[in-house]
């Protein structure tokens, strides 16, 4: 039995890390020739151009894995069947699923490492990524210190805050917008032309307006300032630091910054939807894993082309799935978990089914 296992594992191994070379050099190439304009017309040194590709491998690597992972199985169990390997195996009196315990187990350690790597590497090397690309068209990265203009940040205790321009602890055109709770009808607006920070949570605005509004939305009072004093949650690293993009938020932070948009009464919907995708995409290898055992069986007389193409074709369709379940989530047709584990229990149960009427047993 130990022999007839590290057999078929070994069998899937060598497509596998074959596979996924291949996969990741269509992947570079792609990406090449897609922005061969932008290298040729800036012309960027070429370690620069060698830095920002390594930076993306991270995520290329994760993106593909299910992809390598199918088309693995469908290579080693279609040789094995058509070589009449698999036969052999049954005829012996050794049950095929047992024969395929290691192969689902190694699934399950690449899922483990997706997550890993999508929680680790990924976020730092996609941004790295981004702002060399910056470089590359001849832009200046941002940082901290750069300029912002015309933004938007949600702060804590239902606060929605608008600036014109924020530098140095300075800003224009500065508006806070409170709510009612469990709403989003206004309840007060704050505008003043400058504002400043002058430390311990204090602002200082200057030549501003205060609104006050009923749950109706009626304007109960109106107020002209020339200086005013508030105390807030929010200091200028707040507003200096770009907002990241939730989907380059490793779990920890993403899980984080629901919690404080959540403390201010916001949706969100579209956040939980890519927070529970980080934990149900990674396990897609495992699930698709499954779902090619079946089609290998199906699919093991015919040439390895026919194969690949089955591999290409599911991948896109399991994308388009997983696209469609974040939608829905997203708008909240479905609950957030839902939405984004939907594509991985369809493909589970379907996987399940084609096994039940499969030759495995």
């Amino acid at each position: 039995m130990k022999v007839i296992r590290r057999y078929v594992l070994f069998s899937y191994l060598s497509p596998f890390f074959k596979g996924l070379a291949a996969l990741m050099l269509i992947m570079a190439v792609t990406h090449f020739f897609d922005f061969l304009h932008v290298f040729l017309s800036n012309k960027p040194p070429f370690s620069i151009v060698t830095v920002y590709y390594l930076n993306r491998i991270p995520e290329w690597f994760v993106l593909i894995l299910p992809v390598a992972t199918l088309l693995a199985i469908l290579f080693s169990l279609g040789s094995l069947n058509r070589h009449h390997e698999l036969t052999a195996i049954k005829s012996s009196g050794l049950k095929l699923h047992y024969v395929f315990i290691p192969i689902i187990l190694f699934s399950l350690g690449i899922s483990v490492l997706s997550f890993f790597m999508q929680e680790t590497f990924v976020p730092k090397s996609t941004a790295k990524a981004e702002s060399l690309f910056l470089q590359i068209r001849d832009r200046k990265p941002k940082n901290i210190n750069t300029e912002r203009k015309n933004f938007k940040h949600m702060g804590e205790g239902r606060r929605l805050y608008s600036i014109e321009r924020f530098k140095d602890e300075k800003a224009d055109g500065f508006t806070i917008i409170e709510f009612f709770p469990d709403s989003f009808r206004e309840r007060r607006q704050i505008y003043a032309k400058k504002a400043s920070y002058t430390g311990d949570n204090e602002w200082a605005l200057r030549d501003g307006t205060i609104r006050v509004f009923n749950v109706q939305g009626e304007l109960l009072s109106y107020t002209e300032f020339k200086n005013l004093l508030l105390y807030l949650r929010e200091t200028p690293d707040t507003f200096a630091k770009p907002e990241r993009d939730p989907e380059q938020m490793d779990f920890l932070s993403l899980l984080a910054y629901v919690g404080k948009l959540r403390r201010g009464g916001f949706i969100t919907r579209g956040e939980e939807v890519i927070l529970h995708n980080k934990i149900s995409f990674p396990f897609s290898n495992t699930i698709i894993l499954i779902l090619g055992i079946p089609l290998a069986l199906w699919s093991g007389t015919r040439n390895r082309t026919t194969g690949f193409f089955i591999s290409i074709f599911i991948a896109f369709i399991y994308w388009g799935a997983i696209s469609v379940g974040k939608a829905l989530g997203t708008r909240g047709v479905l609950h957030p978990a839902l939405g984004a584990w939907s594509a991985n229990l369809i493909f589970l149960g379907l996987s399940l089914l084609m096994l039940k009427f499969s030759r495995i047993t």
